[in-house]
């Protein structure tokens, strides 16, 4: 075993008293999960009545990425939707003890199937396109139904707000633009004047807002169902809609492989909320300005050294210029420009 396989194996065995003679392989890293690194592994043991195997996940926190994440966020979120109808990992142990692994982790199953990614040439779902396209807003709309306070998740970004979301959201990832821009960008700061000047009404209720649901952030099997939705580092509580605008962004919208009025009417069927259609526009403007914010907070990471990852700077590079030219088109369809 390498050193990183023996060091699981001691935490598991730490974990799990009853077990013996438990062994980790086949430890790789998955690409992609920028502000978390992703491993994938076989551990195996004697329960005493038998031999047991699992494939598991292993996430930990990287020491630079696209977001600074809170450290226990997915872990609690993915243990309070286990049973809510939206499709999560089941998850097993959190540690925050850096002695184990540098970093804080957690240990979660392997969920089955694979990521439609939204970059690639040929189609993403294999033929299941209207399959996956109907149950990734059905799901969406099932998430934006849950209560967040009675999962137990008030301890969210905005868990105790009963309004404000948007300003609230506005103010953190400006922060964050203050924090790591390395020259002010005058058409992502106009946005902000314009979004703050013009603010969208009241959601009809809170919701878990996951904060990355898009195509590639969640795994589809061969029938279409999706297996589960994974990479809530930036979940909080919020407007449904806000999900909505980032699910319908250009860089990675599924609007190609399924219609989106379809969709929309799927997400409210199962959400039991209405669109907004003026609140989503104000929603689809401020996602250029976060994904702006994070393709900064990337570059900035790898110009400071704190990244050495080539794909976490090209990411900053590419996406930046992307959402710029987006927003500035939302912008002049707003009569924003003049």
């Amino acid at each position: 075993m390498s050193d990183m396989e023996d060091r699981i194996a001691a935490y598991l065995a730490h974990r799990m008293p009853d077990a013996r003679g438990i062994a980790v392989d086949d430890l790789s890293r998955i690409a992609g999960g920028s502000s978390q690194e992703t491993f994938r592994f076989r551990a195996v043991w004697d329960e005493g009545d038998g031999p047991a195997e699992r494939r598991l996940i292993l996430r930990r926190a990287p020491p630079a990425g696209l977001v600074v994440a809170e450290r226990d966020v997915e872990f609690s979120v993915y243990r309070a939707l286990a049973d809510s109808g939206v499709p999560v990992p089941r998850v097993y142990f959190m540690e925050m003890d850096d002695a184990w692994l540098e970093r804080p982790f957690f240990i979660m199953a392997m969920a089955p199937g694979k990521p439609g990614h939204f970059w690639t040439s040929t189609d993403p779902f294999e033929g299941q396109a209207h399959e996956v396209g109907q149950r990734f807003w059905r799901h969406l709309g099932t998430l934006a139904a849950q209560d967040h306070a009675a999962l137990g998740l008030t301890d969210l970004r905005n868990g105790t707000l009963g309004d404000g979301f948007w300003s609230a959201e506005l103010r953190h990832w400006e922060a964050l633009l203050d924090e790591h821009e390395a020259m002010t960008e005058p058409a992502v700061r106009g946005a902000i004047r314009w979004l703050r000047a013009n603010p969208p009404s009241s959601p009809a209720r809170p919701a878990i807002v996951h904060g990355d649901y898009r195509v590639g952030n969640f795994l589809f099997t061969p029938d279409g169902a999706i297996s589960a939705v994974l990479d809530w580092e930036m979940c909080h509580v919020g407007d449904p809609l806000e999900d909505v605008a980032w699910a319908i962004d250009p860089m990675w919208t599924i609007e190609s492989q399924f219609p989106l009025e379809d969709g929309l009417a799927a997400w409210e069927t199962e959400s039991g909320i209405a669109v907004d259609r003026v609140a989503l526009d104000w929603w689809r403007l401020f996602a250029c300005v976060k994904a702006c914010a994070i393709w900064t907070t990337a570059a900035a990471s790898f110009a400071a050294g704190r990244s050495r990852d080539m794909a976490l700077a090209m990411t900053g590079v590419r996406g930046q210029s992307f959402h710029r030219t987006h927003l500035l088109a939302l912008m002049a369809d707003k009569g924003a420009m003049g």
